[in-house]
């Protein structure tokens, strides 16, 4: 048991190597850049500064008939023969590729990979299985308990059918970006698919020589064994993490309720704001007898020295709209006033 459990975790080191080093060994090669602009797509070698063109194949639809895909297949098998390129991006256009910065308890970065996935279609109006996605770190609160993450979404519907020609002129694009110099996010599948065979001979190689080494290291148990103790330290922190994200719920769905409410009140009028705006506007020799707002229309009654005149003067303020009389002017017998009743539109 012991050493199937250690074979089995020196197999999982192998395997997570093997890609490392499979980058530094690209990191000084050109980049295959695949711009895609509107109703084509832009193929240009970089090298440094350099930057070369090599085909464009014009789109129709998300498509391109067989010639000018078999034109772009001769143009990079031609630039390959020169000079292979280490990697392929794709530059999306501006506004496919989406950000939202989200808050979790500090517990949760230690399998952020699976919070993520699981919470995907909480955090963001997709489910992890329709999107390609990458994240960063932003920032670790100690005092809070929580650690603030960075998503990079695109929808896979948006990519599929530019994935698709590029994969019938012979490419698999290994990062998805939305600038030259804008953060990525990876597609290990292509790149895993371009280097299938060469992987699986390094890690053979790999394995004749790490093999006797992982049998007789006693360094490897203890580590696979601090490993379970922290996948256990995980499972205890777990309830507490789950406590943490049904409070962050509530709360998200109390402010949602405010929003609600803001929306209704700038809908229907502000109380605050009509009662204000009124007391403002009326002469001091005005005296209100009723004053009712209901489903966004101001009704106001009582008497005035300038009644005919408070039509205009309600007019003049953005608060009020189409401020009318909905009964004559009556003057009042002895006194130099008027009774009036009007009526506006408040909100929008």
């Amino acid at each position: 048991m012991i050493m199937r459990d250690l074979f089995a975790w020196w197999w999982r080191q192998v395997r997570e190597m093997i890609p490392g080093w499979h980058r530094l060994s690209r990191s000084a090669r050109s980049v295959l850049v695949v711009e895609w602009a509107a109703g084509r797509l832009d193929l240009s070698l970089r090298k440094g500064d350099r930057q070369n063109p090599v085909a464009t194949c014009a789109m129709r639809d998300g498509a391109a008939d067989e010639a000018a895909i078999g034109a772009c297949r001769t143009s990079v098998a031609a630039t390959w023969a020169r000079d292979r390129p280490g990697a392929t991006v794709l530059l999306l256009p501006p506004g496919m590729m989406m950000r939202r910065d989200v808050t979790l308890p500090a517990a949760a970065e230690a399998a952020l990979d699976s919070v993520l996935a699981y919470e995907m279609d909480r955090l963001t109006p997709f489910p992890a299985d329709r999107i390609v996605y990458a994240y960063d770190v932003l920032r670790r609160d100690a005092d809070l308990k929580q650690v603030q993450v960075r998503l990079t979404i695109v929808p896979r519907a948006s990519v599929a059918p530019v994935l698709g020609l590029l994969d019938r002129i012979g490419l698999q694009p290994d990062l998805l970006r939305d600038g030259p110099q804008g953060a990525g996010i990876p597609l290990d599948a292509g790149r895993a698919r371009q280097a299938g065979r060469r992987r699986t001979r390094l890690a053979a190689a790999c394995a004749a020589v790490l093999l006797p080494l992982a049998v007789v290291g006693a360094g490897f148990w203890r580590q696979s064994v601090e490993q379970d103790r922290l996948a256990a330290r995980i499972a205890t922190l777990r309830p507490a993490a789950d406590q943490a994200a049904t409070l962050r719920r509530r709360i998200e769905d109390s402010s949602a309720g405010n929003d609600i409410v803001a929306a209704q009140r700038a809908r229907l009028g502000d109380p605050m704001e009509v009662l204000a705006a009124t007391t403002r506007l009326l002469p001091d020799d005005t005296v209100l007898t009723d004053l009712i707002l209901r489903q966004g229309q101001l009704i106001i009654s009582g008497q005035s020295a300038t009644a005919t005149g408070l039509i205009e003067t309600l007019s003049k303020d953005p608060v009020f709209r189409n401020p009318v009389f909905v009964a004559p002017v009556t003057r009042v017998e002895g006194q130099n006033a008027s009774l009036f009743s009007i009526r506006a539109d408040v909100g929008r």
